[in-house]
């Protein structure tokens, strides 16, 4: 996956989560061997860490969401870091 422009490594996605349209804080890291994962906040509270496989597929990490929330996180991420490649 390419990975999120470390200048600006935070972003803000929304999606429907517990039947209402949430703001979602993404903040990307990097584990110790260079993996690049995203913190997930809610109102200043983690929900969730996540990171997308080598065969596209997201994966939760820390956090108790369900994997279909998980995959739209998961592609959310993925359309907003295409739409920064873009600019």
């Amino acid at each position: 996956m390419a990975k999120i422009d470390l200048n600006n490594p935070h972003f803000e996605i929304k999606i429907q989560l517990n039947n209402s349209l949430q703001g979602i804080k993404i903040q990307s890291q990097e584990t110790t061997d260079g993996d690049e994962y995203f913190i997930c906040q809610l109102k200043d509270e983690q929900i969730t860490q996540v990171r997308r496989e080598k065969d596209g597929n997201w994966e939760q990490i820390w956090g108790k969401l369900d994997p279909t929330t998980i995959d739209t996180i998961g592609a959310a991420i993925s359309a907003k870091i295409k739409k920064q490649q873009k600019k």
